[in-house]
């Protein structure tokens, strides 16, 4: 990781050096942690795109993952360390260097501005703290804190800032290690994304901003880019019952129309050209017509198998596709 201050350092995991566009060394092994199951993909690098040597995705406890920011127990470590043993055991993969990557609502993830350009990452990292220290539902001492800067003309630096409890990033390190395995770094599942869809998204910025919806089984994540730069970052944990998809439909429609009044009120949106559709709760279909508010965007949903090596593309069941996408984006690193 990079010399950052120690606070900062101490999230080796949590990916400052990716967020800050320096191109660490990403393992070739990513494992995804969600409500109800885990999946791991391993690739393997070459010319051209990756290749996919192995996945597997198996059922999970419901509690090996915290339900959000504000109930982040994870259930008993020796069930998370069992889950993890058998996710290498049964995909036939060697326990070592491994990305991490946990939903979004584990973490609060904010757009920071400041009105001038800190002098040094400890004077950032002190300012990111002071500016964030009422916003935070616990104590920042008791945080770690990754930041992005993003590119932008004048004086001033926005940031895009994750701020996760110590404790929770803890754990997850200490139920890998349990079996022999190395985080190299932890991740958000909505950054993966955007990671493995950047070459996409650069090519649709012609006609206009880009979003990443990301529908998750118990929360979901619009992000907006305009060109390279993130404009827009919003999860929101389901207040319903997994098992009711009307009622998790009418609250992502709702929380839509209520981002992309601010997205076109405050933002100066002029439109968003294409949606990047990423749905492991229910079929795109049942989605789709709640995507309507984005007003004529093409919606696109994301496929994993268009992502890796053509060659490889045929092991994917194309049900699986959607679920792949996060933990492959870890895996093949810093794309573009």
């Amino acid at each position: 990781m990079s010399a950052l201050t120690d606070a900062l350092t101490r999230l080796r995991r949590f990916s400052p050096e990716a967020l800050l566009d320096l191109r660490p060394a990403y393992p070739p092994v990513a494992v995804e942690i969600d409500r109800g199951q885990v999946t791991l993909v391993r690739v393997k690098h070459g010319k051209g795109r990756p290749g996919l040597e192995a996945y597997r995705i198996q059922p999970a406890p419901e509690h090996a993952v915290g339900a959000s920011i504000f109930r982040p127990n994870l259930g008993s470590l020796e069930e998370v360390t069992e889950q993890v043993r058998a996710l290498f055991e049964k995909s036939g993969t060697k326990p070592g260097r491994v990305s991490v990557v946990l939903p979004d609502n584990l973490a609060k993830v904010s757009i920071v501005s400041l009105p001038e350009r800190p002098v040094g990452r400890r004077q950032t990292d002190d300012l990111l703290r002071f500016k964030l220290r009422r916003s935070v539902p616990f104590r920042l001492e008791d945080a770690v804190i990754s930041s992005w800067t993003l590119p932008g003309p004048g004086p001033g630096a926005d940031y895009l800032v994750a701020v996760m409890l110590r404790s929770v990033v803890e754990q997850y390190e200490t139920a890998f290690e349990a079996v022999g395995s190395r985080p190299g770094l932890i991740e958000l599942c909505t950054p993966s994304l955007f990671n493995v869809l950047r070459p996409e998204i650069a090519k649709a910025a012609s006609a206009g901003d880009v979003a990443v919806v990301n529908a998750a089984r118990t929360y979901f994540t619009l992000l907006i880019a305009r060109g390279d730069r993130v404009l827009f970052f919003r999860c929101k944990s389901y207040a319903v019952g997994e098992g009711d998809a009307e009622a998790r439909a009418t609250a992502l429609g709702r929380e839509l129309s209520t981002s992309l009044s601010y997205y076109r009120e405050k933002l100066s949106g002029a439109g968003i050209g294409t949606v990047f559709l990423r749905s492991a709760a229910q079929p795109v279909e049942e989605i789709a017509p709640i995507l309507e508010r984005f007003d004529g965007a093409t919606i696109r949903p994301v496929d994993a198998a268009l992502l890796i090596d053509p060659r490889a593309a045929a092991q994917i069941d194309p049900a699986d596709a959607p679920r792949l996408a996060p933990a492959l984006g870890a895996a093949m690193g810093r794309v573009a």
